[in-house]
């Protein structure tokens, strides 16, 4: 267990995080030239003092970089000419620099920790489950639960964990390949301008997030397991469904009720527990985890930033 003087505060890194998510969507979300110039740089000014990277050199240039576009369509047309007009240059799909195709084996140790937190990408998410702002969603979401479970004084050395193995094996290895992608690209115009410093911007935070993180693992960071087959996984739900493990009554961790664990919970609970890990982030009732899926978000914790009104 991580002693709570040891954990760095991660909440700000989750606002920026969401901030980035929405940012890196932008066709799809509806940013405009104007929120970009606005809300998103009031945001990053905000967080400055507890990011390094929100350097104001850094704000300042992607400042004039976005005071340089007339207008939406330029800068949509930017985000294009880099990430999506066939043949992209550097599109945001994470796994494709990392397995070198589409939705191979990296992608499959995303959606392995994806899951693992509960989360699946939402039905009206139109990109595949590697795209560069799904994973901050869920970076934004993992280091906000890990700052709850801080707070209700249990153990966030699971949720830490991770975060660091996404960081290490996934994120930033394929963020370097992106941003070397770039390079190659040819010389940046006034165009791509605000696309590429938000790329540096991004990759130098989570370097310096991976950095806090590292001196709290008591062992190295295990690579990603992939998801098992849909075989594999019914084979496994049926065991659970006929497990004997003690049935146990719970106080979930988001709306506070009392809650009796179902076969499954109660066999992953005692297995966890056999191993040492707290299962503490698992103690979810059936309402909230049925929210949960019905929510097109992933609980933000930064929800009232004005990026994300």
């Amino acid at each position: 267990m991580t002693p709570h003087s040891q954990l760095p505060d991660l909440l700000p890194a989750a606002e920026l995080n969401l901030c980035l998510s929405r940012a890196f969507l932008a066709p799809q979300a509806g940013v405009t030239l104007e929120e970009a110039q606005g809300p998103l740089l009031e945001d990053l000014r905000s967080l400055a003092d507890a990011l390094p990277a929100l350097q104001t050199e850094r704000i300042d240039a992607l400042s004039l970089a976005l005071t340089a576009l007339p207008d939406t369509q330029q800068l949509i047309l930017g985000y294009s000419r880099l990430f999506l007009t066939p043949p992209a240059p550097a599109p945001l799909n994470l796994g494709a620099y990392l397995d070198g195709a589409m939705m191979g084996q990296s992608t499959q140790s995303m959606l392995a920790l994806y899951r693992r937190h509960g989360l699946e990408p939402d039905s009206t998410f139109h990109d595949l489950p590697d795209h560069l702002s799904l994973n901050l969603q869920w970076l934004a979401w993992v280091y906000s639960e890990a700052m709850e479970t801080r707070e209700a004084g249990t153990d966030a050395t699971p949720a830490l964990t991770d975060a660091a193995t996404m960081l290490h094996d996934v994120t930033l290895p394929a963020l370097a390949a992106l941003r070397g992608k770039l390079v190659q690209a040819g010389v940046e115009d006034a165009l791509t301008r605000p696309w590429r410093l938000l790329v540096d911007l991004t990759h130098s935070q989570l370097s310096h997030d991976l950095a806090r993180l590292k001196p709290l693992m008591t062992a190295p960071t295990p690579r990603a397991a992939p998801a098992p087959s849909q075989d594999m996984s019914q084979a496994a739900l049926e065991t659970f469904e006929k497990s004997e493990a003690p049935r146990e009554r719970l106080t979930c961790r988001r709306c506070g009720e009392t809650f009796e664990s179902d076969p499954v919970l109660a066999e992953m609970r005692q297995r966890l527990a056999a191993a040492g890990v707290s299962a503490d982030h698992m103690t979810v009732c059936p309402r909230c985890q049925g929210r949960d899926a019905a929510s097109p978000s992933l609980k933000p914790p930064g929800a009232g930033m004005k990026a994300w009104q």
